[in-house]
């Protein structure tokens, strides 16, 4: 065994550059998916701890039309069985902006305007720039606030008169953190307005692409009246949806992303295993010599022995 722990000594001392690539390329796929799992659980985290940030309420109904009154009876009527008091009305569409007459650089812009009622949102505030925080009195009498880029576009400042759908509003603020998520794609700068002014242009008349949508608050977890709400609208054409399906959405799609991401260390781990392998082969083909020089001698001594 001395002789064998020489030989060991002898191999790792004029072979530690191989060896520490080997255990390199081991160390590096281990690592890999550790990190990679690691940086998905934390924004799952993260992300799923916003759901109420992101839509701005507990529960949302969402409609390519009006809710008629019908269909709100019976909303109002499931809100009161569990302990749901009113709710804000939201309406978002897309149009044109420009600047008014002699300000601005006559350029045309498509914005995403979402009108808004007193006291949108529930949930995570709108952040304006110079420290400001959203409230209706920002758009209340044809105001407007808007995201940065939509002043850039059009070369206007905040005080200056945009005109959308043919009326004119005036800049009041510039948005610096919207928390609220878009579903589907973004269509421009996202404008918000007052529910009221909007309902006032020719934004929706008939045939216009419209998203009407009712934000509550719930006093209890979201799940309960979710399911039975899209029992009792399945015939309307609403959609609703609550944090807690935002949650589960997120979720879905994060442990989609960390399995892949899994398969890319794992291939990484292969790699390694292929290079390792390689170098482990190079190894033996130099030693081959030396292993039959020690063969011989071991022969040569057992023959003398005996």
């Amino acid at each position: 065994m001395t002789f064998v722990r020489r030989m060991l000594w002898r191999e790792i001392r004029t072979s530690w550059s191989r060896l520490g690539f080997f255990f390199l390329c081991v160390g590096i796929g281990v690592a890999a998916i550790i990190v990679l799992r690691s940086v998905v659980q934390n924004v799952r985290t993260a992300l799923t701890a916003e759901a109420r940030n992101l839509i701005g309420a507990d529960l949302i109904l969402q409609s390519t039309r009006p809710l008629g009154a019908n269909t709100r009876a019976r909303i109002e009527a499931e809100f009161k069985a569990y302990g749901v008091t009113g709710g804000l009305d939201v309406i978002e569409t897309q149009t044109m902006a420009s600047a008014a007459e002699g300000v601005g650089n006559r350029q045309v812009k498509l914005v995403e305007i979402r009108g808004v009622s007193d006291g949108f949102p529930y949930y995570g505030a709108i952040e304006l720039e110079q420290g400001r925080v959203f409230s209706h009195d920002f758009v209340a009498g044809h105001g407007v606030v808007v995201q940065p880029e939509l002043l850039i576009a059009l070369g206007l400042r905040v005080g200056d008169t945009v005109r959308l759908a043919g009326q004119p509003f005036e800049v009041r603020g510039t948005i610096a953190k919207d928390r609220a998520q878009r579903r589907g794609i973004a269509f421009g700068p996202r404008v918000y307005v007052d529910l009221d002014d909007l309902k006032g242009t020719s934004l929706l008349a008939f045939g216009s692409r419209a998203s009407y949508q009712l934000l509550a608050r719930l006093p209890v977890e979201p799940s309960a009246l979710t399911q039975r709400l899209r029992e009792v609208l399945r015939q309307d054409s609403v959609d609703v949806r609550s944090w807690k399906t935002q949650e589960d959405q997120l979720g879905r799609n994060l442990a989609t992303a960390e399995n892949y991401l899994s398969l890319v260390g794992f291939v990484i781990v292969v790699l390694g295993g292929i290079g390792v392998w390689s170098v482990t082969r190079v190894i033996v083909q130099q030693k081959v010599r030396s292993v039959a020089i020690l063969k011989c001698i071991s022969q040569r001594v057992g023959h003398q022995c005996s």
